[in-house]
């Protein structure tokens, strides 16, 4: 998902094309939680999740992740906090079965793993571990700005769970929450006499409102009562290759193949007809000729 946030062309609103991913939300079927998130989560964003100790972050993004492998999403968790025993164990206590999950920290293997899920959870953010020589400060720097490129570039979501101080202050300097998309937040709810009750809301959120909602964690985890069945799952990130892929095959010349083409005839933006290009000819479906924006690309017949 490039957002060509460099562009600097004004162009009129009419002309604009809008990429097919803004309507291709992720679902969980819950109806709370997609209301939440403004009608479902954009593929390739980025969240972080504050919360005091207890109030159930882990629960509810693992309820969430769940929720979301029955709408056919690749889900995983990577943890640095509880070791996979532990992480396994609550999962049982919460029903959760098919969240696939981890203990690991390395940025460059979670930067790998974005090619093959959909949305994964890092718990947490201060966990993170380069086997760069770097001080914590780069540290931060080079695995918020790693991580959420790689994020949008192949669309995975990626959830970071960040520590607060005792203070309730976010540990870490400002960047994390400022180069994100959404940051969300999980607190004890002061107007309910029900010290359970949980109220998760957002104080920021660039491709939806800012929502809040009010749940109960209970040993099961939270209480959500619009549960509703997920009419169809959506397509799978192979899938999704496979349709580009035959749409690209099935093209007719003339014209010739180009990036322009591709872009506009499959509905994709410029990254992700970079992507797809690249690997059919990495996969020798397709030959390029030529360089940069005015290249060419054939078929390459069996």
């Amino acid at each position: 998902m490039n957002l060509n946030l460099d562009k600097t062309t004004f162009t009129k609103v009419s002309e604009i094309s809008i990429p097919d991913i803004f309507y291709r939300r992720m679902k969980t079927g819950i109806t709370e939680i997609d209301e939440l998130f403004g009608n479902g989560i954009l593929p390739g964003s980025s969240f972080t999740l504050t919360a005091r100790a207890g109030c159930g972050k882990t629960t509810f993004l693992l309820q969430l992740f769940e929720a979301l492998h029955y709408g056919g999403y690749n889900v995983g968790y990577a943890s640095g906090e509880e070791n996979t025993f532990q992480l396994a164990f609550n999962c049982k206590r919460l029903l959760i079965n098919n969240v696939q999950i981890a203990n690991e920290t390395d940025v460059d293997e979670l930067v790998k793993a974005t090619e093959h899920f959909d949305a994964i959870v890092i718990d947490s953010f201060q966990a993170l571990t380069s086997k760069k020589r770097l001080n914590s400060r780069e540290l931060e720097n080079y695995a918020v700005t790693s991580l959420v490129n790689a994020g949008k570039k192949n669309e995975c979501t990626i959830f970071f769970i960040m520590h607060l101080t005792k203070a309730g202050v976010l540990k870490g300097n400002t960047l994390i929450p400022h180069t994100v998309d959404v940051n969300m937040c999980i607190d004890v709810d002061p107007d309910n006499s029900d010290d359970r009750a949980r109220v998760i809301s957002f104080s920021k959120n660039r491709f939806g409102p800012c929502n809040e909602f009010t749940s109960v964690l209970t040993e099961k985890g939270f209480v959500f009562t619009g549960r509703r069945i997920v009419e169809e799952k959506a397509p799978s990130k192979a899938q999704r290759l496979k349709k580009n892929i035959d749409g690209v095959l099935n093209m007719k010349e003339p014209p010739y193949i180009t990036k322009k083409r591709v872009m506009k005839e499959l509905n994709l933006t410029s990254s992700q007809t970079y992507n797809l290009l690249k690997e059919m000819c990495d996969m020798d479906k397709i030959k390029k000729y030529g360089r940069g924006e005015k290249a060419i690309y054939k078929v390459v017949l069996n």
